[in-house]
């Protein structure tokens, strides 16, 4: 490896940094939404399950939650995405959570997948560029 591939080399690997840097970030926020959902279709269920007149907590977001009554509703509004919500009946909306979620943990697995095959190409070349760099000193 020459001067100016040993540069490259280098160079390379601070793009993997930052395209693992960017993973992890999009990971962190995907992780959220599962999150959400899971309390969010959580509130359905036991939206779902309760009385007419039965006092429920329902999360607000924040850690915080406010006290509701069931009013014996058999529909809720769901986001459906860029800013649309539509009314649903609980079971098709929790359906509907089931599938964005079963779409993020796809969106979550390939980002996982992408993680290791730049971590494996950026471990590889970071060993050669090791390896260049002490047969460098050596020679000197």
């Amino acid at each position: 490896m020459n001067e100016a591939e040993l540069r490259q080399a280098m160079s390379t690997l601070e793009v993997f940094r930052a395209q693992l840097e960017s993973i992890a970030q999009n990971q962190q926020l995907v992780q959220m939404s599962l999150e959400e959902l899971g309390r969010a279709r959580e509130t359905l269920v036991q939206y779902q399950k309760a009385k007419e007149g039965d006092e429920l907590l329902v999360p607000i977001g924040g850690s915080s939650f406010v006290f509701a009554k069931v009013a014996g509703e058999t529909k809720a509004i769901v986001g459906i995405g860029t800013g649309v919500s539509v009314e649903k009946p609980i079971d098709d909306a929790i359906k509907t959570m089931d599938d964005r979620a079963a779409e993020l943990m796809d969106s979550m697995k390939k980002l996982t997948e992408r993680r290791m095959a730049i971590e494996e190409q950026a471990a590889a070349l970071s060993q050669a560029v090791d390896m260049e760099l002490q047969a460098l000193q050596r020679g000197q």
